[in-house]
């Protein structure tokens, strides 16, 4: 860190020095400082605030790795990308706080258009925005039961949908997030389409759509009185699925025939990730509700509720404080369309399948790779103990995920029991990709 950085924080009443400038100093003070939350020290140093560029990043220590993380899909453009940064500056001086819920602004009016008309469908929607993409997940789970007077849905095994409230109730991809926290909402939960490890003991080719079949069954004997059947694209962070579009097909097709609603939650997959804004068009449906997050704040704190008009049957049924602030609103109008310009949606479905290519060498080079998939800018490899067994090999998993951080500087999260994941900003070249294969082949080398 330059010493003009260090005197800003001299300037804020912290006596700090070079020699305080080492990871193992940071990570103790903010184990001591910050609450547990989802940090793993013994993993990831502590990142450098004032330096980074595209998918450089480094840590306090000076070290640079390669980020395939992406911020956890929220960097749509990489770190301190120029025109993003210039068309920053241009609006500076703008108002950054004004209250969306009460009144009116040029900005968040533009944007919720906006919105509406990249996500699928051309029936009347209405969009609320909020701070987080678990925040839009509950914003579209009250309009549901608002508009329907309907208090139950259906969820997923595995399925991440927030840490909070009606979210978490959503939520099981780890035990760890939910576990002696109170249900919010009544959920029917089945299991999510996971072909490589099917739980009906079929396969692609000749499945006769057990998953959809076993939904049936639970409606049938728990009841249909559902306000939502919410599901993900593709199940993030439990173990990057990719589910057949027959399964999602059929799913939707359910949701028609119990007269309820079907929401698409696009936080981490949807804003063009798979090369489409968002990704339930992979799948040939329309949804009732999209939640999305993450990347379309690109790096602020934003989430979007999209739902049928009206979304509510009155005034106050829902409002935040916050919701999409007139500069946040700017910037976010600035990265559709920078993405338009640029040709991001095409860009992102070639590079995805590059990189899909380079990750079913890696699964035919290993015998520890039992799977490979993803789409788009969004793929994984889920670790086994040998092709044959499928046994998960979460050990090996978090062996390789520090090794590749620790010693090919590559940085990189895992997902599920046993998946790495890569989950890049858009800005990153096929160069770089080979590069961040090539690592992250050298650390399960390492480690098996």
């Amino acid at each position: 860190m330059k010493e003009k950085h260090i005197q800003i924080l001299k300037d804020l009443g912290y006596n700090l020095n070079h020699e305080d400038m080492t990871n193992n100093y940071w990570k103790k003070r903010g184990a001591e400082a910050l609450a547990i939350t989802t940090q793993d020290r013994d993993v990831y140093g502590c990142l450098d605030h004032t330096v980074g560029e595209g998918v450089k990043i480094f840590d306090i220590e000076g070290t640079e790795y390669l980020d395939v993380t992406g911020g956890v899909a929220v960097r749509s453009f990489g770190l301190r990308y120029k025109p993003y940064l210039e068309f920053e500056e241009s609006i500076h001086d703008v108002v950054k706080e004004l209250p969306g819920m009460d009144f009116d602004a040029i900005p968040q009016t533009l944007l919720a258009e906006r919105v509406a008309g990249v996500t699928p469908g051309d029936h009347k929607k209405r969009v609320v925005f909020t701070t987080s993409g678990g925040r839009a997940v509950e914003g579209c789970m009250k309009s549901a039961m608002d508009l329907t007077g309907k208090r139950r849905f259906v969820s997923f095994r595995p399925a991440f949908h927030g840490r909070t409230g009606y979210a978490l109730a959503m939520t099981s991809s780890n035990a760890k997030h939910k576990s002696g926290f109170p249900q919010g909402v009544d959920v029917i939960r089945v299991f999510y389409p996971y072909c490589y490890r099917c739980p009906y003991n079929t396969n692609v080719e000749d499945c006769s759509l057990e998953c959809v079949e076993a939904l049936r069954y639970a409606l049938q004997v728990e009841g249909d009185d559902i306000a939502a059947i919410v599901m993900e694209p593709i199940s993030g962070e439990g173990g990057l699925l990719v589910p057949p579009a027959k399964a999602v097909q059929g799913i939707y097709e359910l949701t028609r025939e119990i007269d309820t609603c079907f929401m698409s939650d696009e936080v981490q997959a949807g804003m063009g990730r798979t090369g489409k804004w968002c990704a339930i068009e992979n799948y040939g449906v329309v949804p009732d509700y999209i939640s999305m997050g993450k990347g379309i704040g690109g790096g602020y704190p934003m989430g979007a509720s999209i739902g049928p008009s009206p979304m509510f049957t009155g005034a106050s049924r829902h409002s935040e404080t916050f919701s999409a602030e007139p500069k946040m609103s700017l910037l976010s109008l600035w990265i559709f369309k920078h993405m338009e310009d640029g040709d991001f949606l095409k860009k992102n479905a070639e590079n995805g399948a590059y990189l899909l290519k380079r990750f079913n060498e890696l699964k035919d080079k290993h015998e520890v790779i039992g799977d490979a998939r993803g789409i788009g800018l969004m793929a994984g490899i889920e670790l086994v103990k040998d092709k044959k067994s499928k046994e998960k090999a979460t050990k090996l998993r978090n062996s390789v995920v520090k090794n590749a951080v620790q010693k090919q500087k590559l940085w990189v999260l895992g997902c599920g029991q046993n998946v790495v994941r890569f989950i890049p900003s858009y800005v990153i070249t096929r160069e770089e990709l080979d590069d961040a294969v090539d690592r992250l082949d050298k650390a399960i080398s390492a480690c098996k």
